[in-house]
């Protein structure tokens, strides 16, 4: 039976690294410790994935490919603005640090990339992981309100046996058991 497609997106979380290769009933679980974005601003969510680098090699005969060498993998990258957010998601996402109890958030003195496990599910159910992902955070104005816009590049996951990024099958995910 075919795997419905991944079109558009319905929830997004997110939270720790993975520290294991995911599964279908790691995954579950996983989701239920992560933060759950409540707010995506409508039109903002895109997930894109750029053309491998590669080098052609040309007979110089006839002018023709006669073969390509792939070097290096094209990013994954997951963006959305959150319209509505919190100063925990603020720093949690682009760093900095919370001005009292909840008063308010102040940027760090240095450029900082956050590491996250993220993850969004689409409309029609099925699920796209990035285990490892280096999340820029940063205020990004969308219609007049001033969101906080996050970018997130699939990256190598330093935990053995855990790839960068997994798609499933949101039905298999749903009657997972719940642990590994």
């Amino acid at each position: 039976m075919a795997l419905k497609p991944f079109i558009g997106i319905s929830q997004i979380w997110y939270g720790d690294v993975f520290d294991a290769a995911v599964t279908a009933a790691s995954l579950k679980t996983w989701l239920g410790t992560a933060t759950e974005v409540k707010n995506s601003h409508q039109d903002t969510w895109q997930y894109t994935e750029d053309d491998p680098t590669y080098t052609d090699y040309i007979n110089e005969l006839n002018g023709e490919i006669y073969y390509r060498d792939v070097t290096q993998k094209g990013a994954k990258t997951i963006a959305f603005t959150m319209g509505e957010w919190s100063f925990d998601d603020k720093v949690a996402l682009q760093g900095g640090k919370k001005v009292g109890t909840d008063d308010g958030w102040e940027s760090s003195d240095t450029p900082s990339i956050v590491n996250k496990g993220i993850v969004g599910k689409t409309k029609t159910g099925n699920y796209v992981v990035f285990t490892n992902a280096a999340v820029i955070g940063k205020g990004n104005q969308v219609e007049k309100n001033i969101g906080l816009g996050v970018t997130a590049v699939a990256m190598s996951n330093p935990n053995e046996g855990v790839k960068s990024d997994y798609l499933f099958d949101g039905a298999k995910v749903d009657a997972a058991g719940v642990g590994g």
